[in-house]
């Protein structure tokens, strides 16, 4: 078989060194300059490659396997579009390792299947966590496995044909990547193109005018709510709650998500709840990093969208919150953003390219706010601009990419500074 491989990323580099084991024939084609060290692994293998741009040679091949940063109009491979596909359609349709379990949604995903990772390894069950959350699923082809639990982005199902997904769970669909789906509908279509592969279907409550009547045995879930400080209710049973970290309104949204599906696979809540008991969340995800003249300190860099930050902020008193908004838009309306500012924040702090999107907005809506040039204004603005029991929230609302690598270097570099700062105090 002659494989076309677009894009030479994390994915698809695993991808092309299993099917070069295998016996089959590999051509890679990149956008952007191949490194040294890529170049030299291509030819140890007899791949032949291409960069600085894709060429119509891709299309001399058999199946042709897209990164996910290719988009809908790419002007070669929307002229094969029946033949193109994903590194998870080519690694499962050759071998399923285990029980797979998949997770979309706009926010959420990888914390949720952190949580499936760490319940069932403590419940003594052999589980590896792949797909977009940074494990190519080429890695796992050999495993022999009780689960697989699959992070899966927009992108990877809209370019997906047919994958062998026992459960699929989607957690929620909000406005996001809008500058690579043309447009809210065609998001919310390749969601739900999971529910198109999968065996059992979960949703959350929220997605329920999206799936219509097309999928009837839809099992929904609700974000749960404590009853007090330590303690949830699940189906009508009161379980108790120690894990601080899963007492944000995102994460009791996760933690129904696991709840129930574990539940339908035969594992009882209180063991699910037991056994995360110890479980940390990925970080720049609502990180508490330090506390300074009674001001809190939050790190939330990966909410990357209007969405998330409007999660964020449904953890704190009205008014209690110092925002910084920053990064580069996603081709997203902020009226819903803006609309939550008005009632949860004290002050918002602005850099980044998201400046000249949001502040017309802020100003119209004369939600108090400051330009600064760079992380470390920011923070020391917003600690000027914060009382004693406030919040300093860095929720960007935005992609990282105008100033940063990516969201953790983004969150690592208010770590930074927030730690100088508290030196200094």
């Amino acid at each position: 078989m002659f494989y076309a491989l677009i894009g030479y990323g994390v994915s698809n580099r695993s991808l092309c060194k299993m099917l070069v084991e295998m016996g089959h024939r590999v051509f890679v084609s990149e956008a952007k300059a191949l490194s040294e060290q890529d170049r030299r692994d291509l030819d140890e293998m007899h791949v032949e490659f291409e960069d600085n741009g894709n060429t119509e040679r891709v299309l001399k091949a058999d199946w042709i396997v897209v990164s996910p940063s290719v988009k809908p109009d790419h002007p070669i491979v929307s002229r094969a579009r029946e033949k193109t596909l994903t590194d998870l359609d080519v690694v499962l349709n050759i071998s399923k390792p285990g029980f797979i379990v998949a997770v979309t949604g706009t926010n959420g995903k990888t914390t949720t299947c952190h949580m499936f990772e760490h319940v069932l390894t403590k419940l003594g069950k052999r589980i590896i966590v792949a797909g977009n959350i940074g494990n190519p699923i080429a890695n796992v082809r050999d495993e022999q496995l009780d689960y697989l639990v699959l992070e899966i982005s927009s992108f990877q199902l809209f370019w997906s044909k047919s994958l062998p997904i026992d459960v699929g769970v989607i957690l929620n669909i909000e406005p996001n990547h809008l500058d690579w789906h043309p447009s809210f509908e065609h998001y919310v279509e390749s969601k739900l193109k999971l529910f198109t592969f999968a065996g059992k279907r979960f949703s959350h409550e929220s997605c329920r005018k999206f799936i219509n009547k097309r999928w009837t045995d839809v099992v929904g879930f609700s974000t749960m709510h404590l009853v007090n400080e330590h303690q949830v209710e699940f189906h009508g049973q009161i379980y108790p709650l120690r894990n601080g970290f899963l007492k944000t309104h995102q994460n009791l949204q996760n933690l129904s998500a696991v709840l129930t599906v574990l539940e339908s696979l035969g594992f009882e809540p209180r063991m699910v709840l037991e056994a995360l008991e110890d479980f940390t969340p990925p970080q720049h995800r609502m990180q508490l990093v330090a506390i300074i003249d009674e001001v809190h300190f939050v790190d939330d860099s990966k909410s990357t969208s209007a969405a998330a930050t409007i999660a964020a902020l449904q953890n704190y008193q009205d008014g209690k919150v110092v925002l910084i908004l920053t990064g580069r838009g996603k081709n997203e309306n902020y009226d819903a953003l803006v609309g939550q500012l008005k009632k949860k924040v004290k002050f918002v702090v602005v850099f980044g390219e998201i400046t000249a999107l949001i502040t017309p907005l802020l100003r119209a809506s004369n939600v108090p706010f400051r330009v600064v040039e760079n992380m470390e204004e920011a923070v020391f603005e917003a600690f000027r601009r914060a009382s004693r029991g406030d919040i300093v929230l860095l929720s960007p609302a935005a992609a990282s990419f105008d100033l940063y690598a990516n969201y953790a270097e983004r969150g690592e570099h208010f770590v930074r500074v927030v730690e100088s700062l508290k030196e200094g105090a």
